[in-house]
């Protein structure tokens, strides 16, 4: 079975679908890459570097087929996997 991948953030869809997880992971990082790249060079330690970035690095959840992206107080990232009807 086929599917493609919507990010909803904020009840907002992306206007682009994609064809795994890893592109729509990459189009979050993407879109929010300044704020990151901030909060990672405010920290000093490799222990909170790793903590912000695994809340973006999140495995993917095929069994509920959602899988929930954090960046930041208030931004709500949804990476919903959708099967392809033929």
């Amino acid at each position: 079975m086929e599917f493609i991948y919507i990010i909803v953030e904020n009840g907002e869809p992306y206007l682009t679908t994609f064809k795994n997880y890893k592109s729509a992971v990459i189009a979050v990082k993407e879109k929010h890459k300044e704020y990151l790249e901030e909060r990672i060079k405010e920290l000093h330690h490799l222990d909170s570097i790793e903590l912000v970035l695994a809340d973006i690095n999140v495995q993917e959840n095929t069994e509920k087929n959602i899988t929930y992206l954090y960046i930041e107080k208030g931004i709500h990232i949804y990476i919903y996997r959708l099967p392809i009807n033929n």
